[in-house]
């Protein structure tokens, strides 16, 4: 990394930070480094190589908006020269930055209430973001990017594992499902998990990295929460739902979501995605268990319910 002096004098320049202590946290995608200095702790953030400005400031500009809008989520810090786009040197290398305010609190554990509040929180942002309008570049979260685009990166790794004819037939189911238009559209966080919240000791969520936000299903938002425990699921929903509408639709859609989504991870932890850094995570030695595991999870209850809403 980037010598201590470097960071320095980088910092005091672009933000007029003084006597800075700063962390690298080792975060897969970004580069995000803790900083401690006289005027607060904050999360100064390096964007990896296929984030553009405009796309980083389409970002900033949906985070100012949804503080506006009063949802929880961790707000971003001017650059001296009144902006909040930052160009930070990292070794040796020219990167696109931004610094926010430090999430106050920790990392919460999985329980009931907190499922509840990720619900909530995940209402709030999805109200707020429905009013948010910008003419700036962003993912738009279609079948070819959620389902075409990760198969076809993992297509040669998946003929290797002999599970690519299996994989293009449930591709086609996928996509018959999501052929829906009650389904809901609008933006979303996109990777609203455990790991990009913090809580604070009286209870207040605060969600940060919106660096995969953009136009989506609003089904796709708990897919994670859903296949970790259905309970989770149902506390979820619950604080959803205290703040805004999830259709009967929308609910049996999030389980089609617990394979799509899955599909841009797994691509990423092969190393085959445009974010993808460092050692892969799976080998082509993986992907015959990856491949059954997403066909054991259509075989699913929750499958047979989205079955029976979705295609009714």
């Amino acid at each position: 990394m980037t010598d201590r002096k470097s960071l320095d004098q980088q910092l005091e320049t672009a933000y007029g930070l003084r006597e800075v202590i700063f962390e690298h946290l080792g975060t897969p995608v970004n580069d995000v480094i803790a900083v401690s200095a006289r005027q607060g702790r904050f999360a100064l953030k390096l964007y990896h190589k296929n984030r553009t400005a405009a796309a980083l400031q389409w970002e900033l500009d949906l985070v100012a908006h949804l503080r506006r809008q009063g949802a929880p989520v961790a707000k971003a810090v001017p650059a001296s020269h009144g902006g909040y786009i930052e160009h930070v040197i990292l070794d040796n290398e020219r990167r696109i930055a931004a610094l926010y305010e430090w999430a106050a609190g920790e990392k919460p554990s999985p329980s009931r209430d907190v499922y509840v509040s990720l619900g909530r929180a995940a209402g709030q942002i999805h109200a707020a973001a429905d009013t948010f309008r910008s003419s700036l570049p962003r993912e738009n979260y279609d079948v070819a990017l959620l389902i075409d685009e990760p198969l076809q990166r993992m297509k040669h790794q998946l003929i290797a594992a002999d599970r690519w004819n299996q994989v293009v037939t449930l591709e086609e189911r996928l996509k018959r499902l999501l052929d829906n238009p009650v389904l809901e559209r609008g933006i979303c966080h996109m990777d609203l998990t455990l790991d990009n919240v913090c809580l604070s000791t009286n209870g207040d969520l605060t969600v940060f990295d919106f660096d995969s936000a953009g136009t989506c299903w609003r089904a796709i938002e708990p897919y994670g929460v859903l296949r970790s425990s259905r309970n989770s699921f149902q506390n979820w929903l619950e604080g959803y739902r205290s703040v805004r509408p999830l259709s009967e639709e929308d609910e049996a859609a999030v389980a089609v979501f617990g394979i799509v989504g899955d599909l841009r991870n797994v691509a990423w932890k092969l190393g085959l995605a445009a974010s993808s850094r460092g050692k892969p995570l799976l080998e082509v030695s993986d992907l015959p268990e990856v491949v059954d595991g997403w066909l054991e999870w259509e075989s699913t209850r929750m499958w047979a319910r989205a079955l029976l809403v979705l295609v009714r």
